[in-house]
């Protein structure tokens, strides 16, 4: 097993809602920082724990729960406690002035929104130590703190072995961070559930708990039922479910692509649950019927997202694809991801009817699936071009590319013809096929920037097209995509210990200097200026996926 072991700034630090207890709201969450080991928790003011290392210090691991290196070993015991033994005696800085207090070898370090402990008990040249929010926390022996690394370590023992040595060490990353980004069952959500990142997001978001649910099913198939489970049970009464929730009762006025069907059957596939598909049914079908009913407004039985113009930076966060040129028109657009989204979902809901013996709910999702194929391929499809577009409610096509336009061959709508002219799009370097692709818009776009969707690569799109591009008998170029995908991830891991929440289509710049919703300041610091979100759950479930398939 070779686990993770490179120390970067952006990494998360963090007790798992799969070890125990967690709370969103008062999290104990930390963010590595530059020179190890510098830990920054982020509450409404910084706390640093710091632990003067060598540079140069080598770490055997490096994961959401623990820090093994030579003269430090430091591990997350609960929600609130971090236990260790150091060569270097701990120290903790505030970002504000607090008030610090002392007590044999405990440091009490009250600040105006939380109280933190620090005891160090020299021993042998050693500092035993615990840093805890809250309650005071004694040290832990040598024995102790053997078992508790013991523990650890055989989290990744116990699961299933990497199937491509090149990537062993980022496919322990890609576990890691899945576990790192579980909650406990807390307030409103009664299940565990996950995030996309516990900074700076925090929340559970609709499509992106379907993509965690997929990669848990690998594994921990009854994980990824809560992850599932935890959406559905907030949906509404009416069907709707909100694109960002919160445990307590927080929610978006927002949707997000419906993909939950899909991701229920592909958890099903994992141990043939029946009782989970029954359980998820009704929710499911009250929230594809909810989301025809509400996002077509000219009635053409194709969905629009909900936009808002005013808001530059973010025009449509419903689609999931927040700042894409597609919607700079500020007009209604008759939406190729979101009529493909739902075209898929449907089909797959009618697939769980007909494992369930309900004849008449599969032919209605069935007919429905059917309607919506042919008017995507009616009103939607290019044939000059050779893709998919926007359309505009006058009828006419927005004609503007983007890697959405690819998406029917993921959900099975096109014919072979269209496919084969699609593939011919997707592989001209000057567009589409490039270092790291899919990029998000065409390189010759007069729309194409290094900012998030405006050009950037991301794994979900990626993943969706290499299941299209098999699909079609283009399994050639789908293992290219593959490829391509793996080595751009796993460079900047090398170099950054981190996988990203998006990528440069040209593989030649660090994600922490592409553009998010503007420019990056020099040095990375996401409370300055949010960059490509680091330890990013999604790009780890999809790059994981990649590595098994």
């Amino acid at each position: 097993m070779n686990l993770h072991n490179i120390y970067h700034y952006g990494q998360l630090f963090c007790f798992s809602g799969l070890e125990g207890e967690t709370s969103r709201n008062d999290d104990f969450v930390g963010m590595l920082m530059d020179g190890p080991v510098t830990i920054r928790f982020h509450f409404e003011t910084t706390v640093t724990l710091r632990i003067p290392l060598d540079e140069n210090t080598p770490f055997e691991a490096v994961t959401g729960d623990i820090l093994d290196g030579k003269g430090c070993f430091m591990a997350f015991v609960d929600r609130n406690t971090i236990v260790g033994k150091t060569a270097q005696k701990p120290i903790v800085y505030t970002e504000k002035e607090s008030k610090r207090t002392k007590t044999g070898d405990t440091e009490r370090i009250e600040t105006d929104f939380g109280v933190f402990y620090l005891t160090a008990e020299e021993k042998e040249g050693a500092y035993y130590f615990s840093f805890s929010y809250k309650v005071k926390s004694p040290v832990w022996t040598d024995g102790e703190l053997a078992e508790l690394k013991r523990k650890r370590y055989a989290y990744f023992e116990n699961l299933p072995a990497c199937k491509d040595a090149r990537f062993e060490k980022l496919y322990y990353k890609c576990l890691s961070i899945q576990k790192e980004n579980v909650y406990a069952p807390e307030g409103k959500i009664a299940y565990r559930w996950t995030t996309p990142d516990r900074v700076p997001h925090r929340f559970m978001w609709l499509w992106d708990s379907a993509f965690h649910a997929m990669a848990f099913a690998e594994y921990n198939v009854e994980m990824a039922k809560d992850a599932i489970r935890a959406v559905l049970s907030l949906e509404y009464e009416d069907g709707f479910i909100a694109h960002m929730m919160s445990a307590d009762g927080g929610f978006s006025n927002l949707t997000q692509p419906p993909v939950l069907s899909w991701g229920v059957w592909n958890v099903y596939q994992k141990d043939k649950d029946k009782e989970f598909l029954r359980e998820c049914v009704p929710a499911l079908r009250k929230f594809l019927l909810w989301t025809m009913k509400n996002r077509d407004k000219n009635g053409n039985g194709l969905l629009e997202w909900f936009t808002e113009p005013d808001y530059t930076e973010c025009k449509c966060g419903e689609s999931g694809l927040d700042n894409s040129p597609r919607f700079d028109f500020d007009n209604d657009l008759d939406a190729i991801d979101f009529s493909t989204y739902l075209c898929n979902d449907t089909k797959y809901l009618a697939w769980i009817y007909r494992e369930l013996g309900d004849k008449e709910n599969e032919e209605y999702f069935t007919a429905v699936h059917e309607s919506m194929k042919g008017k995507i391929n009616t009103l939607l499809w290019s044939d000059e071009d050779g893709l998919y577009y926007d359309r505009l409610f006058d009828g006419k096509l927005t004609r503007v590319a983007s890697s959405s336009s690819f998406l029917p061959m993921f959900a099975g709508i096109c014919t072979q013809a269209q496919a084969d002219k699609m593939v011919k799009v997707l592989l001209d370097e000057s567009k589409f096929w490039t270092e790291m692709p899919v990029p998000s818009m065409p390189k010759d776009s007069e729309f194409y920037d290094v900012d998030m969707w405006r050009g950037c690569s991301w794994l979900n799109i990626n993943y969706f097209l290499i299941l299209g591009l098999e699909t079609y008998g283009y399994g050639e170029i789908a293992a290219q995509l593959r490829e391509r995908t793996l080595n751009a991830v796993n460079g900047w891991y090398e170099k950054t210990g981190n996988i990203f929440e998006f990528y440069d289509a040209d593989n030649v710049i660090c994600p922490f200097r592409l553009k998010r919703k503007g420019e990056q300041p020099e040095k990375p610091d996401y409370r300055v200026h949010v960059h490509s979100i680091t330890d990013y759950n999604w790009s780890a479930c999809f790059t994981m996926l990649l590595i098994q398939k």
